[in-house]
């Protein structure tokens, strides 16, 4: 699925380590021979790159709504000044 998937540009080079993690969990699926503490470890180590990327997402998606909202401010002050002339 995700073999040698390196990121492309910069907005993938963010999500690179997540990139690399996906990579490792597909390498533990294509063994089903792990010992079951291994398994439990790699499920562990997953979770919390999880985690560390919703987190990331939270971040991005506030910064993506606080531009959006000074966005539409200047927009509406762009607007008002067109109807003033």
């Amino acid at each position: 699925m995700s073999e040698g998937r390196k990121p492309k540009n910069e907005t993938e080079e963010v999500f690179a380590e997540y990139f690399a993690a996906l990579e490792k969990a597909d390498q533990v699926k294509a063994n089903p021979d792990l010992p079951q503490r291994a398994m439990l470890m790699e499920y562990m180590e997953l979770a919390e790159k999880f985690e560390q990327l919703l987190k990331t997402s939270v971040r991005i998606a506030k910064l993506g709504d606080k531009a959006q909202k000074k966005l539409m401010k200047y927009k509406e002050l762009l607007d008002t000044l067109r109807n003033i002339e």
